[in-house]
């Protein structure tokens, strides 16, 4: 018990000393339903972002300097909703990592 006691106080003390820098970095994600894959994916993708800055601001970042973006990934779209010969509805999820720059 005390070994790996003294292994987690090594490694805090390590990124308190600069060893490892402390990033403000956030995994979020969006889905959105829209007629046709490619819209569903770039309503997802732009709702994402806003709600990035949403966050970001809850969380006290200063949100001024702006967030970069990375590490997008696309999960998965589905067939929302059919409508036979008007086109299929699609909700995608898009996921991506945000830090304060």
């Amino acid at each position: 018990m005390f070994r790996s006691a003294s292994l987690i106080l090594a490694a805090v003390v390590l990124c308190a000393s600069g060893g490892v820098g402390f990033a403000k970095c956030m995994r979020l994600g969006m889905s959105d339903v829209a007629f046709g894959k490619p819209a569903a994916i770039k309503s997802a993708r732009e709702k994402l972002g806003d709600y990035a800055k949403k966050t970001a601001k809850k969380r006290g970042w200063a949100v001024g300097k702006g967030l970069s973006k990375s590490n997008e990934k696309l999960p998965w779209c589905k067939v929302y909703l059919k409508f036979g010969p008007f086109g299929t509805e699609y909700r995608c999820l898009v996921t991506a990592t945000f830090c304060q720059k």
